[in-house]
């Protein structure tokens, strides 16, 4: 089995578990936040729809900088939102299938003005930057929407 056989489902899995998520977010509190310092819960969406684009820039590049990443602009709603997740996630998807496991196991590097942050193998790039990277905001997002009684859809087992 190639690598990419493993890969494939398991983004599905975490891209459609994390829409679901996205979906439950009601528009009239996206700019609550659960204290000052953090972020509101509009922010956090905006963030989780932004992370599926990583897939592409780590599977199309041998390294980036982080210098060029622009702060996203927050969309008007979840609606829009999830418009720009859908679309983030199929051109991740896209980059991401039929890649050979020597393009997986390639080195890549990230970088913040020309300073070496970390190089990986491409497969752990992807991983972190992009599946751990949306798991653990995922999980942030279930505790805000908890905290604003939101009925949270299953993220792993039956539903409760």
């Amino acid at each position: 089995m190639s690598l990419i056989d493993i890969l494939l489902p398991e983004y599905d899995r975490e891209v459609g578990t994390t829409r679901a998520l996205i979906a439950t977010a009601p528009d009239s509190d996206l700019g609550w936040r659960p204290e000052s310092g953090a972020r509101t819960l509009g922010q956090l969406v905006t963030h989780l729809a932004e992370i599926p684009a990583w897939t592409a820039i780590v599977m199309t590049s041998d390294r980036y900088d982080l210098e060029a990443l622009a702060e996203p602009s927050p969309e008007n709603g979840v609606t829009e939102t999830l418009v720009g997740f859908d679309t983030r996630a199929a051109a991740g998807r896209d980059a991401l299938a039929g890649r050979l496991d020597g393009e997986l196991t390639a080195d890549w590097m990230l970088e913040r003005h020309g300073v070496l942050i970390f190089a990986l193998p491409r497969i752990s790039t992807f991983r972190v930057l992009v599946l751990n990277h949306l798991i653990h905001h995922r999980g942030q997002l279930s505790v805000y929407l908890r905290m604003r009684g939101v009925a949270l859809p299953p993220i792993y087992g039956p539903v409760r």
